[in-house]
């Protein structure tokens, strides 16, 4: 489908790979191409989205699961990929660069057709990680979707979105008790790391303005995270705040959200 209601796709989120597809009036946009171009193709055509629609892509940050597709997708179709300038020199020299790039500054402004971008920048082991702000005509979809802690300045940013995609990796518990080495739980635990089951629940009331409507929770973990217990916990959460107005859904990592999220 070349054309749709504004808003906002989940082709997949998690830690093997993340991708959405933001709808406007005149195009539509990759947000980040976490997986193979075949597969970034696939899914796109599980949600009747043609790849042919896509007129750039836009990057988080640098990390495999974000970028896997990104160099050869944005060639085979001849679009331009947005990247921070310092994620651009390290993918320049992991060859995985797009022919076509334009490089963007963190917390500035740039124009596409049918939309304002502000990038913003996340705490994220990551080389000039983001967010973004998308401002279509006098709606605005906020995501945020790999960031340790949620500081006053992405609060702002996040606040009072139509559409908001924010991140619950991991429950607390489940990630101390698993496998991984130390230092990897450590990493994740971090201010640069992933925000938690707890902390993404309780800053809903910070987040949640007048205006927002939808709620996304993306980059769940496989392995250190449950779905029944996080909806139970973002549940519990939106009564409390008296939010049961929210539309929300708990994106998945191997099954592309067919529903358009429209503002």
């Amino acid at each position: 489908m070349n054309t749709r209601s504004t808003g906002i796709t989940a082709l997949g989120s998690g830690s093997s790979g993340n991708a959405f597809v933001l709808h406007c009036k005149y195009a539509n946009y990759l947000i980040d191409a976490g997986f193979s171009r075949k597969e970034l193709c696939r899914r796109m055509a599980h949600c009747n989205i043609a790849p042919e629609s896509i007129r750039a892509v836009l990057i988080s940050h640098e990390h495999t699961d974000h970028v896997k597709g990104c160099r050869v997708f944005a060639d085979e179709f001849d679009i331009p990929a947005y990247i921070s300038s310092e994620a651009t020199t390290y993918l320049e020299k992991k060859n995985l660069l797009p022919k076509k790039v334009v490089e963007f500054i963190s917390d500035s402004t740039f124009e596409l057709p049918g939309v304002t971008v502000k990038p913003f920048k996340v705490p994220h082991d990551a080389l000039d990680p983001v967010g973004f702000n998308f401002l279509v005509s006098e709606s605005r979809i906020a995501f945020a979707t790999d960031l340790g802690c949620l500081e006053k300045s992405i609060v702002k940013e996040l606040y009072n979105a139509d559409i908001l995609v924010l991140e619950a990796n991991y429950d607390l518990k489940m990630l101390l008790e698993s496998d991984r080495k130390n230092s990897l739980k450590h990493r994740i635990m971090g201010r640069a790391g992933h925000l938690d089951n707890k902390t993404c629940a309780e800053s809903l009331s910070s987040l949640l303005g007048p205006r927002t409507r939808s709620l996304l929770l993306a980059h769940i973990s496989g392995e250190c995270n449950d779905h029944t217990l996080l909806e139970n916990i973002i549940a519990q959460r939106l009564a409390e705040i008296n939010r049961n107005d929210i539309q929300w859904r708990l994106l998945l990592q191997d099954t592309p959200d067919g529903g358009c999220y429209t503002l």
